[in-house]
Parts: C-alpha cells; structure tokens; sequence
C-alpha cells in the first residue's frame, strides 16, 4: 500500500474578514533549507505583512523564480 505522506504549511484566519481564511502551501520532501525560507517569506507576503518588514525580518533572500512571477502576475492583471 502506498501512503501520501506531504509537509504542509498553514496559516488560518480567526474572525469574520473577507481576507483569505486558509493559506496553505504543500512542501516537497527534498526542499532545501534556502526553498523553505523562501516559502516562509511568501507565506508572510500572502498573509499581508509589507514588504519592508518582511526584509528586515528575514534578510535578503535570492528568490530565483521573482521576476518569473513578476511576469505571471503581470500576465493576470493585464
């Protein structure tokens, strides 16, 4: 029998908003150190904390799929 064994990361929202309640990202197993902390800074991003505190926070961190999703999000609200 073959069991689906995945590392998730999930921020739920208490409280009535119209924001995002759930935000979950699933973790490959051979993420390295540097692609989850990169995960973390998206994960603060999508749950609203500005950018600048966001990079105070955790440094600069080269994110080599940025201007990739620049363009992806360039491509939506064109």
């Amino acid at each position: 029998m073959l069991i689906n064994m995945t590392n998730k990361l999930t921020y739920s929202r208490g409280g009535s908003t119209k924001e995002a309640k759930v935000i979950e990202f699933t973790l490959p197993k051979d993420m390295t150190c540097h692609e989850f902390k990169v995960m973390c800074v998206r994960m603060a991003h999508a749950i609203g904390y500005h950018e600048k505190s966001v990079r105070e926070t955790f440094g600069y961190i080269k994110d080599t799929n940025l201007e990739k999703d620049k363009k992806q999000l360039k491509l939506l609200f064109d």
